[in-house]
């Protein structure tokens, strides 16, 4: 059919549920693509991830997926490396794929930028290497990338997506929740203190040209402007 898909954090099997009901009510086959906004968590323990793999090859369509802050970058990095329609991946299986920071993929036509990444808002109970990676950070390498791969395409793209939002579309969420005068709701006011990594892209919004920039991690449902955040909508572009 030759569709692609958008969604939130899936968190291994946590929430997956929205998968199976778009690859059933879609009747989504090999030739579409759904790609994750980071925290798939597919790729985990030693226990679950044979059991992910099998889970999301079962949905009968391609995934594909940046990295959050809940991934095994231990893990991921062991993936044979290959590039795969003009970017870097991550093959995690024949219909699975890490696409990795700062590249750029032609899918069915579409021109994406991938950038995963974020800084965990809860990492003082999580154990390094176990449950958090130092990895999950954005580094200024990830955004020299992504600027040296957007010039090439003299900075325009038709998509982004990453899995935290840049600084610009965090500060405008945060207008929106306290604009009659709420106070900004306590579960996102941790992620946004938290958004080191957000701000390094600012310096890739201030350039690039797209149609829309997708991101998860807030675990809420949000549009403003050209910014998406998903969670639980899922998104065909």
């Amino acid at each position: 059919m030759n569709r692609i898909f958008v969604c939130g954090d899936t968190h291994g099997m946590r929430d997956v549920k929205k998968l199976k009901i778009l690859c059933n009510t879609e009747n989504l086959d090999f030739g579409d693509y759904v790609i994750i906004c980071g925290d798939a968590g597919i790729v985990w323990s030693d226990e679950l991830t044979k059991t992910h793999i099998e889970f999301y090859e079962s949905l009968g369509v391609n995934i594909l997926f940046v990295d959050g802050n809940h991934e095994n970058f231990d893990k991921l990095k062991h993936y044979p490396m290959e590039t795969w329609c003009g970017g870097l991946t991550h093959k995690i299986s024949t219909h699975i794929r890490f696409l990795m920071r700062g590249q750029i993929f032609n899918i069915l036509g579409r021109r994406i930028l991938t950038i995963g990444g974020a800084n965990s808002h809860d990492r003082e109970y999580r154990v390094n290497h176990v449950s958090w990676w130092w990895e999950e950070a954005i580094s200024d390498y990830d955004i020299e990338l992504a600027l040296k791969n957007l010039a090439k395409v003299n900075n325009n793209v038709d998509y982004i997506i990453t899995h935290t939002p840049c600084g610009d579309f965090a500060n405008k969420l945060y207008q929106l929740f306290t604009q009659c005068g709420e106070r900004f709701p306590y579960y996102l006011s941790e992620k946004l203190n938290r958004n080191d990594s957000g701000l390094k892209l600012d310096a890739i919004a201030k350039i690039a040209k797209y149609k829309k920039w997708f991101c998860g991690h807030w675990h809420i449902d949000e549009q403003i402007d050209n910014y998406v955040v998903l969670y639980e909508n899922i998104v065909e572009i």
